[in-house]
This record gives structure tokens, sequence and C-alpha cells, in this order.
């Protein structure tokens, strides 16, 4: 799998896992995130870094449903944003 393809794979399961867990705004920006990575990759790899400082950050999200944190959705969107976040930084 090609770099580019894995980055859109990461953000097409981040944006599943947010979508259960009742986030649209999180979802809608890595869905776009992810149909821009292979027109301008460079500009959205370094767009995807930005989601990633500060408060309110791509680091800060947790996952719930009903009032009760996602543990197990928690773990997966917790390794596929660092594996995101590394083949951002790879370029």
């Amino acid at each position: 799998m090609t770099e580019l393809r894995e980055i859109q794979a990461l953000l097409d399961r981040m944006v599943d896992l947010l979508n259960l867990a009742a986030q649209p705004d999180w979802a809608g920006a890595l869905e776009r995130h992810r149909e821009a990575i292979g027109t301008a990759p460079d500009i959205t790899k370094a767009r995807i870094l930005a989601m990633y400082g500060g408060m309110g950050s791509l680091n800060d999200v947790v996952l719930y449903k009903n009032g009760q944190p996602l543990s197990r959705e928690n773990n997966e969107f917790d390794e596929l944003r660092i594996r995101l976040h590394e083949l951002c930084r790879a370029t």
C-alpha cells in the first residue's frame, strides 16, 4: 500500500469511528482531508498535522456513545491517530 493510500485508509476508518460517536464536525474535517490528499498531498499533510496542536485538537478527541466512553474504539482511534501523524510527518 502506498503512503497516500494508507493515509486515506486511516482517515476512512477514523471518520467511521467519529460518526459512530456522533462527532460530525471532526468526521467532516477528516473526510475533506481524505478527499484532498490525492490532489494536494503536501498541503493536506501539513493541514492534518496542524489539527494535532493546542486545546480542542485531534489529540483531545474521546469517543462516547450514549454518555459512555467507547473503550475499544478509543484505543483503535488512538492507534490510527498516531499512525496518521507518523505518515504525515515522514515527508
